[in-house]
């Protein structure tokens, strides 16, 4: 390749994609590791729209030495810690690439910025999440204007509905797997109107990026209706994602070629080699790394959330039996409390506390309430005094899971003998319900008949 020849590597990961601990299997520890090869190897990170704005300009060349980064599909993931039923919680691409600046500081990496393409329509992602995801509801587009405002991540479009073979119905006829879309109204819905809600959703108005979903690039959008339209519907660049090579001079704004991880590398040694043979070198000096300065006292909600998932052996497991001595039951709604430290260490998020949740007519019988005591020792002593004023950990997700159980549950009980959890379900609300160690929430007015059967009922019950 000749060294006059500027290229820009794009390369996108799938938050989704956790199929393991290790690199080759986890795209949230692909991403960490690359961002740190990238780095060392003195690549300089820059924003998709400054690419494709450097691409339309014809001044691509301003750009030598840097990269470009991006994720598809536009879960939860993407934005917010998670418990992943199988491989534990997962620290979100956003907490990397901040992870990453608290680490290094902002002066190494000052352009950091990653682009997150999102299938756009709500019902699209609800369903999705039930037939292709794991049902959490971790779908979802009320992280969207947080990523934004980070200034780390871009939320851009991935078309309406992705054409995804999982949904019932979608809005375009092509065939499912692929998004070969060659009538003009289906590319209005697929991409204008996507990208017109994807502005309000994100609260940012302006340009929308376009990725084709799949990857691959038909010739009726990138040939005839997007040069047709994608100016006027403020649509300047549509990005590929299986070709398989960097963004050069005089290559098609509505062709713009990507790497996949997985795809086109699996392992350090590999993304090396592939940027060595595509002509992409580093150019700027790395920065020396700094200490990361110390957090200032922020609120615990951006450190400590509650999940409800549905599955806890993997998350919770060792936590119940080491307090209980038997495993994780496998018939109520789980809930778990997550720690994510954000505070530039690298060290993945954690499970500190369990709960479940048994559903009848009406009501719900809480048990299992388990902490992990580690947990305050990785605190700062900020969050560990917040977390002290909130009434402790097992305050935080019995209040968390009382709130999460939807409309119909009218009375939350559970059955409490040891002090400790006596005082936290004081803490959360819970009064005596009348029957030895039995408490219940009453959610809703009731008479006092309906009250005294449903205790009668739960009484009957025992703990569990």
């Amino acid at each position: 390749m000749p060294s006059d020849v500027t290229a820009v590597p794009i390369l996108t990961w799938h938050a989704m994609s956790v199929n393991g601990q290790d690199y080759p299997s986890n795209d949230h520890i692909g991403f960490r590791e690359d961002l740190e090869w990238l780095h060392g190897a003195g690549l300089r990170v820059v924003s998709l729209s400054q690419i494709a704005a450097a691409l339309r300009e014809g001044r691509l060349g301003s750009l030598a030495g840097c990269v470009g980064l991006s994720f598809d599909d536009g879960s939860d993931f993407d934005a917010r810690d998670l418990p992943h039923p199988s491989w534990g919680p997962q620290r979100s691409m956003l907490g990397i690439l901040r992870d990453f600046r608290a680490r290094h500081g902002e002066a190494a990496q000052p352009g950091l910025h990653a682009t997150s393409f999102t299938i756009v329509s709500p019902q699209a992602r609800g369903e999705l999440d039930r037939t292709c995801m794991i049902g959490c509801r971790w779908w979802n587009d009320d992280w969207y204007r947080d990523a934004e405002a980070s200034g780390l991540l871009a939320v851009e479009s991935h078309g309406w509905d992705h054409n995804h073979d999982s949904l019932a119905q979608t809005a375009t006829s092509a065939p499912r797997g692929s998004f070969d879309v060659r009538d003009p109204r289906e590319a209005q819905v697929e991409i204008g109107e996507a990208a017109t809600l994807l502005r309000r959703l994100r609260g940012r108005a302006g340009e929308v990026l376009f990725a084709y979903p799949y990857g691959i690039v038909g010739d009726y959008l990138a040939e005839e209706w997007l040069p047709a339209h994608g100016d006027a519907l403020g649509i300047p660049a549509a990005f590929g994602g299986s070709n398989g090579e960097p963004v050069r001079e005089g290559i098609s704004r509505w062709r713009i070629p990507r790497y996949v991880f997985g795809h086109h590398w699996k392992s350090p040694a590999e993304l090396a080699a592939l940027l060595r043979d595509a002509g992409a070198t580093g150019r700027h000096r790395v920065a020396v790394s700094a200490p990361a300065p110390a957090s200032p006292e922020g609120n615990w909600r951006d450190h400590l959330r509650t999940w409800e998932v549905n599955d806890a052996r993997v998350l919770a497991g060792d936590l119940f039996r080491k307090s209980f001595g038997h495993p994780v039951p496998d018939y109520p709604r789980h809930f778990v409390l997550v720690f994510s430290p954000e505070d530039g260490s690298g060290e993945p998020p954690m499970v500190v506390a369990y709960v479940h949740q048994l559903m009848g007519e009406g009501y719900a019988l809480g048990g299992g309430m388990c902490v992990d005591e580690r947990a305050y020792r990785r605190f700062p002593r900020w969050l560990f005094r917040q977390v002290r004023d909130e009434g402790g950990l097992a305050t935080i997700v019995t209040r968390d899971s009382v709130a999460m159980l939807g409309d119909d549950c009218v009375a939350a009980f559970g059955h409490v003998g040891e002090p400790r959890a006596r005082q936290a379900d004081l803490r959360t609300g819970y009064v005596d319900a009348g029957p030895p160690h039995l408490m219940v929430i009453w959610r809703r007015p009731l008479d006092e008949a309906r009250k005294a059967a449903l205790v009668e009922k739960v009484a009957a019950l025992g703990a569990f």
